[in-house]
């Protein structure tokens, strides 16, 4: 289990409200251990925010928090902590210390809020939409040390008919990225009205790979510089070809254009 050591007093979707009734979405899991127990990273990353969240910057009412940006891109939100072990800007492994169980902020008592942002900007991740805003974390840490199954058995995850089988923490937008394809094309392809919503073990149908093209699935150590040296590409094709942003960001396991 992802949460060893904690006690889990509210978890992940609709819930009342704590503080004035009601139905509301709760984005992330609330764990216990103690007051001022020490809280450790579920996984390693970048921190991009560490202090008291600010009213207005998508971490208001969360008291200290550390966000963390994981290798999925993913914003992975400590909150209500009594303290804050790092920096921003740092980065951190696997169980190391990021802060201290509080109950800053917006809070009924002394636990620990933690959520799974599907990015880290704008606004830290935040959206007006609670109930899209978030992937469950439980779901999440599940799959996050999964390895990509080799090419020759899994072609990234596309067969021969041409279709992907969704796994948890998918969303549309890093499917259509692997594919060289956009989001509006995935939902018209499979009939998707709201793309903020598939599910894991959907089987999506993805567009046939262009004639000629040569995919790589990336591992880690790989870089887009050393890919088009060993393809005999330029670092502009691939990043012209997949999408990329100036930072030419490719992450384990996606499958990208090479030739």
């Amino acid at each position: 289990m992802p949460f060893t050591g904690y006690r889990i007093t509210s978890g992940f979707g609709y819930r009342n409200n704590p503080f004035g009734g009601g139905k509301e979405f709760h984005t992330g899991i609330d764990l216990v251990k103690s007051h001022k127990a020490p809280i450790h990273a579920f996984t390693e990353g970048t921190v991009v925010y560490a202090g008291e969240g600010k009213t207005g910057t998508g971490l208001g009412g969360y008291g200290n928090v550390v966000l963390i940006r994981d290798k999925n891109g993913r914003g992975q939100l400590y909150a209500h902590l009594d303290s804050v072990s790092v920096m921003t800007g740092q980065s951190v492994k696997k169980g190391q210390e990021v802060g201290k169980q509080g109950t800053t902020g917006r809070s009924t008592g002394s636990h620990l809020h933690y959520e799974v942002r599907k990015s880290t900007s704008p606004s830290y991740g935040w959206t007006a939409n609670r109930v899209t805003n978030c992937l469950d974390p439980t779901e999440y840490l599940k799959g996050y040390y999964l390895e990509p199954k080799p090419e020759t058995k899994q072609a990234a995850a596309i067969d021969a008919a041409g279709t992907y089988k969704v796994k948890s923490g998918d969303t549309l937008t890093a499917i259509a990225k692997r594919y060289n394809t956009t989001v509006d094309e995935l939902a018209k392809l499979n009939g998707i009205k709201n793309k903020d919503l598939i599910k894991a073990g959907q089987v999506l149908k993805v567009p046939s790979e262009s004639a000629g093209a040569k995919y790589h699935p990336v591992v880690k150590g790989d870089t887009v510089s050393a890919l088009a040296k060993r393809y005999g590409s330029t670092i502009a094709q691939i990043k012209a070809w997949n999408n990329l942003n100036d930072k030419y960001v490719i992450v384990t396991g996606q499958k990208i254009r090479v030739k």
